[in-house]
Order: C-alpha cells, then structure tokens, then sequence
C-alpha cells in the first residue's frame, strides 16, 4: 500500500494505567479461568471502535492487564490498539487453534510465522506472503523451561472460519503451516506497527488434517487439565518480564 506509512485519520485514545504487559484471550472458559487464576478483578471499559472490559492483578509488585479479546483479526485489533492506547507495551495472546497436519489434540503450538489471509494485517505492514512471529523462539524456549512439550511451525491466520476449504488448508500446509488461528498475523502487524512486543501460542482443538473436519472439543469448550496448564504458562511468561 502507498498509504501504509501515513497517520491514520482516527487514533486510538487513553490515559497511562501503569501497565506495561497485557494477557489476552479469545475463548470465554479460558478467559475466566484466567482471571480466575490470577485474582484480576474490573478496573475499567475501554471505549473505541469497540468496547473492552479491562482487567487487573498484581504480583510481585508489577500490576497486569486481563482482556478478552473478541475472535477474528479486525476486533481483536481494535481491542489490542485501544489497551495499547493506555501505555501497554507487550501483549501475551493465547488461545485455541485448528490443526492442519498430524498434532494430536490438546497439543501447544508455537507459531514462527503467519501466512496472511486476512485483511486487517494489509493496514499495518506492507504486503507479504507471511508476518514473522518475532518471539515465538523465545515462546518456546520459555515454554519448554515450563516442562510444556511445543510443536513448532507456521500457522495460517483466515478471516473466514466457514470457508476453510480443502484447497485453502493444502496451500497452507505446502507452506509450512501446521495451525490455522484467525488473528496472529493481524496482531503481530499491529504490535510491529505501534512499536509494541507480542508473545503467542495455541492450544490445538479442532483438526483439518484428514478428510473430514474432525471438531474435537471445539463445540464443547470446557476446561481440561491441559487449557488449565496453558493459563498458568501464559500468566508465568506475562510476569517474567
């Protein structure tokens, strides 16, 4: 785009919060066991192009922000640039995500790298094939010290849940993906963009990798032993920083 490097019109507003690292996540049982775990309670709505209930805990002296962050790359960017508004400067996303190659369910991926099939990420970084997950060797290195085996690998971030066909997934796979997410690309290009760090994995759910669609617990989201290690893990990593 031409245009990529101009000011946008409309600008995310806040005021500072005092808080420099956020968590956030996509699935409505691993955000409550989220605030669940660390004790966040409400501190406030953020307005914007949407609004988002921003929450707060503290440990080891170091106050965190909790957000849920609405599924699909155009939403979850407006919510990661209105808490960036307030002073965040690194964010900590984790959710689940759909298998594209044999990694059995309830396994953590670590995404290296993003093919873009979305629109979102277009407005933030010039055009590309893939968005380089910049962290994800220092996700996984974290990870692994955790005792948490990862799998390692490109994902495919899609817009369009309903339209992941056969087609679609064998590109991604032939390109080294082994997930498929709807919102990293977009939000590692926002966080490059808005000079912000970002940290990302995935809990696999669902799988694309036989003949059929294989919805797994993906209709019936309730939390395992496995999505309770991954909040702990998400919330170790936020505070190491």
């Amino acid at each position: 785009m031409e245009y990529i490097d101009e000011i946008g019109m409309i600008s995310p507003e806040g005021r500072p919060l005092g808080i420099k690292t956020a968590l956030t996540t996509f699935s409505r049982h691993l955000f409550d066991e989220l605030v669940s775990r660390t004790g966040a309670k409400r501190l406030c709505t953020l307005a914007g192009a949407i609004e988002v209930e921003l929450y707060t805990f503290t440990e080891h002296g170091s106050t965190y922000g909790v957000y849920m962050s609405p599924v699909g790359a155009p939403a979850a960017v407006c919510a990661l640039e209105q808490v960036g508004a307030c002073g965040v400067e690194r964010f900590v996303a984790f959710g689940i995500c759909g298998a594209l190659t044999d990694v059995s369910v309830r396994s953590i991926v670590v995404p290296t790298r993003s093919l873009r099939d979305e629109g979102t990420s277009k407005s933030y970084a010039a055009p590309s094939e893939f968005i380089e997950l910049e962290n994800a060797e220092y996700v996984r290195t974290k990870l692994t010290s955790y005792g948490i085996d990862c799998a390692v690998g490109g994902c495919w971030t899609t817009d369009a849940f309903y339209r992941e066909t056969r087609s679609a997934v064998d590109n991604a796979v032939a390109r080294g993906c082994i997930a498929v997410d709807m919102e990293s690309a977009a939000l590692q290009a926002a966080c490059d963009y808005r000079g912000k760090e970002f940290y990302t994995f995935f809990i696999t759910a669902d799988s694309l990798a036989g003949d059929k669609w294989e919805p797994n617990y993906i209709l019936d989201p309730t939390a395992t032993d496995a999505e309770s290690a991954i909040v702990a893990a998400a919330v170790r990593l936020a505070e190491e920083f």
